[in-house]
């Protein structure tokens, strides 16, 4: 999968992604994941190829089953496992063609971590990413961002990262206002309808 001949020794400082469609939110239980089913499910249905990327900022384990690499700051490992309710298992469970799963102690490692998993791609595929702390260094080609609805969000991550949304999604705990059917692909990029 990595080809040696693409390693670059300086990570950029800003990355543009037109083939990601990156999801955040508001704290959890604001149906981020729910959503990037929905899309993986929806982009596979009309024959794309789609990875898909969940980054934490804490570590679950610390010898998580397929490690790819690992620093004292981060890890990255493919997900395997169709069973069990985490993130990156549901997202390998809807079609996902590669699920990464990067822990991270510290966000400002997340540019060499992203580089990392960005080289280990093909060509020509889409991702669809779950992380609030990649969009300080992400130029993605779809931004959307998560509440619950009647609630707004108090947290400071929230008041930076909802102003650069290219939509905010409502989530009432069983549906969302916006559709994975209303994004558009075009060329390896996403954009709104």
């Amino acid at each position: 999968m990595l080809d040696i001949g693409k390693i670059r020794t300086k990570v950029p400082a800003r990355f543009r992604v037109p083939n990601m469609l990156l999801l955040a939110g508001a704290g959890q239980n604001v149906g981020k994941t729910s959503f990037a089913v929905d899309a993986i499910k929806h982009l596979k249905k009309i024959g794309h190829v789609v990875y898909a990327l969940k980054i934490t900022p804490h570590f679950h384990s610390l010898n998580p089953s397929h490690l790819i690499f690992q620093t004292e700051n981060y890890q990255i490992s493919l997900e395997k496992e169709l069973s069990g309710n985490k993130d990156s298992s549901r997202m390998l469970d809807a079609g996902a063609d590669e699920v990464f799963f990067v822990q991270t102690r510290l966000d400002g490692t997340l540019p060499e971590a992203f580089d990392y998993v960005l080289r280990m791609a093909k060509e020509n595929v889409l991702w669809v990413c779950e992380s609030g702390g990649l969009r300080s260094y992400v130029d993605p080609g779809l931004f959307l961002y998560f509440k619950l609805k009647g609630e707004e969000p108090q947290k400071s991550s929230a008041k930076r990262l909802m102003p650069l949304a290219d939509k905010v999604v409502v989530f009432d705990g069983s549906d969302f206002d916006f559709l994975p059917e209303q994004i558009c692909v075009s060329d390896y990029q996403f954009k709104l309808l």
